[in-house]
């Protein structure tokens, strides 16, 4: 069943989406292998893994079929056997021809639908780059489990790991930048929930919306990211803002007993990070710009690390040129996640000079902006 229909991984998790101009449109094509006589024609659902059946129709002894449908939207639909589907196509097209083989593994044979033949170009290019990311992250958590000290082959590795993290999410973000089928870009965007953080999947979404405004699938997906940062924000904030900052002590890069409280009568940001981390790595840019602009103004960071090991904690600091305080209990489950109540990393709280906590999650421009607000 695996091999027949590895369709099922991109299939099942989708959004409907989109404008279609043809209105009426028809699929056929030829199936070689088909598990079953009868083949249905399944419309997916905007806002759960639910699918409708459009059409359905018999296929022939030399495995022909045809199928109709009509949407005044493109939305995403798939061609499936009895609730197993096998194809994922777009009707952007009045007819569309699709010929599959459903022994072993390969890819459709598209003709006439433009959208349909580059959701297959994504899927093939997102199929190969999370293969070898899976197989990168496999390996880093053997090597922890088994207690590996090689702290050069780890580092390798992470280096390795974090390459191929960027390199797929630069093929989520080119495709929606780049894509003119915004149903195609519904599904992209259903992809990136797990590959890139909220604050990028909110960029990607915001651009998306920009470029197709009326777009009902688009609009859906932003409402639906939107709720659940704000949802976020609320919850951490709850939690946090203004309340007296947790203390903490740990040991410094330099190997001294460092705690949050030092800092007391400065503005402080507190950034929990890790070299292992890439949206970590990709944000710290953004923090060393801030830092450069504001450090005179009775401004200081304190980099908290949720490393383990500490020779690659010691390299990031240095290939990201950080140059403010770090310490770490080189821990991956680290004291500060209770004492601070966050979920994932990057993550960073903003502590004014009396003690208190005054903002949370501040990320790219967000940072600058508020500290511009506060450091006048």
């Amino acid at each position: 069943m695996k091999t027949h229909f590895l369709f099922i991984v991109f299939a099942m998790m989708l959004f409907a989406a989109c404008k279609n101009e043809s209105g009426k449109f028809t699929v056929s094509g030829k199936i070689k292998n088909a598990p079953a006589d009868s083949i249905y024609l399944e419309k997916l659902s905007y806002t759960s893994n639910d699918s409708k059946i459009i059409d359905s129709a018999k296929i022939d002894k030399d495995g022909n079929y045809k199928l109709s449908g009509a949407d005044t939207q493109q939305n995403l639909y798939m061609l499936s056997f009895k609730n197993n589907p096998a194809v994922i196509l777009v009707n952007d097209a009045d007819k569309i021809n699709i010929d599959f083989n459903l022994k072993g593994f390969s890819y459709p044979d598209v003709n006439g639908s433009a959208a349909t033949k580059e959701l297959y170009g994504f899927i093939k290019n997102l199929w190969q780059k999370d293969s070898v990311l899976s197989d990168s992250y496999y390996r880093l958590d053997s090597i922890s489990k088994e207690g590996i000290k090689d702290s050069a082959f780890v580092m390798q590795l992470q280096e390795k790991y974090t390459k191929q993290l960027n390199d797929l999410q630069e093929v989520l973000k080119n495709f929606i930048k780049k894509s003119n089928n915004p149903a195609a870009i519904c599904f992209v965007l259903d992809k990136a929930k797990g590959a890139v953080s909220p604050d990028e999947l909110s960029a990607m979404v915001q651009d998306a919306s920009k470029r197709f405004p009326a777009h009902s699938g688009i609009a859906i997906f932003k409402s639906a990211i939107t709720q659940a940062m704000q949802s976020q924000q609320n919850s951490a904030a709850t939690a946090l803002l203004n309340q007296p900052a947790p203390d903490l002590t740990m040991t410094s890069a330099t190997g001294k007993q460092v705690s949050i409280s030092d800092f007391k009568g400065k503005y402080l940001l507190v950034d929990f990070w890790a070299s292992w981390c890439a949206p970590c790595r990709q944000e710290n840019p953004n923090v060393v710009a801030a830092y450069n602009k504001f450090k005179t103004k009775n401004f200081a960071i304190l980099g908290v690390s949720l490393d383990e090991d500490k020779d690659a904690w010691l390299k990031a600091i240095k290939d990201d040129h950080l140059a403010w305080t770090q310490m770490s209990d080189l821990k991956q489950e680290s004291e500060a996640i209770n004492a601070y109540h966050f979920d994932g990393i990057p993550f960073n709280v903003l502590i004014d000079p009396q003690g208190k906590i005054i903002a949370e999650s501040l990320r790219g421009e967000m940072l600058e902006q508020k500290l511009s607000e506060v450091l006048q």
